[in-house]
């Protein structure tokens, strides 16, 4: 999928933003004692048709922020990214390199890992018919 020069200019902001989020965070704000905000960068959706495209949130109709509220075990799109739906954590667990959230919604399991000393993630979405990766920067809320 081919990017315009308006989505090329949101990725590049987005891309700047992830960088700033990152700077400020410290391993230990991001063990899953403090809740996030992850700004998503891209996203690469494949289907069973073994076609996988590449964008941005938006275009598949996925939050571009994500906060995770870790007191009230939820990931949430927020209203300025148009998706205010909340997502269940049912699982948690800090290891050594990263924390790793679990959960299922509408049908889709979901997996995200937040690496804790640069705060990167990458979350995946799988259903039936459509698998998400997204890509993007965490930082201790």
């Amino acid at each position: 999928m081919q990017y315009g020069k308006r989505a090329r200019g949101a990725a590049v902001a987005l891309g700047v933003a992830s960088a700033l989020f990152a700077a400020g965070a410290s391993a230990q704000e991001l063990d899953g004692s403090r809740s996030m905000v992850c700004a998503v960068v891209s996203v690469v959706a494949c289907g069973e048709a073994h076609a996988c495209y590449h964008g941005l949130a938006k275009q598949f109709n996925l939050p571009e922020i994500m906060i995770v509220d870790m007191s009230a075990k939820q990931v949430r799109g927020t209203a300025e990214s148009g998706l205010k739906q909340d997502s269940p954590i049912r699982h948690a667990e800090s290891t050594g390199s990263q924390l790793v959230l679990q959960g299922v919604e509408n049908g889709h399991g979901w997996s995200m890992a937040i690496d804790r000393a640069s705060g990167r993630m990458a979350t995946v979405l799988s259903g039936e018919l459509v698998s998400y990766m997204i890509f993007g920067t965490c930082t201790a809320r």
